[in-house]
């Protein structure tokens, strides 16, 4: 199960974004914007993949990338494996865990199986 964590690349200070960030990932609205303000270090959303919830968990993430490209807003994607640690990932260089929306988007539709394997490479 790989798991990752989505940020704003860019600090953002946006009421639409803020409150789609309280609706969707459930923040409060001071904390989602505390969080949008922080830019890259602003992690609002982390999950496991391939949980119980996958479908649940696919479809949000799904509204979220879609809904950041339509405001032209950059995400930071962090992607570790199963049996890493948040804690591994030095927060001055991310670039080792960062993958491109269309990555996650192949996590996604892959399966946990051996299909995940050519997904999580890239």
């Amino acid at each position: 199960m790989a798991k990752i964590t989505i940020s704003c690349s860019i600090p953002v200070n946006d009421e639409v974004v803020t409150e789609f960030v309280h609706k969707y990932v459930l923040h409060s609205r001071v904390g989602a914007a505390r969080k949008l303000r922080m830019g890259e270090k602003g992690c609002f959303y982390t999950c496991s993949l391939y949980t119980d919830e996958h479908a649940k968990v696919s479809r949000l993430i799904r509204r979220m990338l879609a809904f950041f490209e339509s405001k032209n807003i950059p995400l930071t994607i962090l992607k570790i494996g199963a049996r890493d640690s948040w804690h591994e990932v030095d927060p001055e260089q991310r670039d080792p865990w960062k993958i491109s929306p269309q990555a996650l988007l192949a996590l996604l539709d892959a399966k946990p199986d051996g299909n995940a394997q050519a997904a999580l490479s890239t």
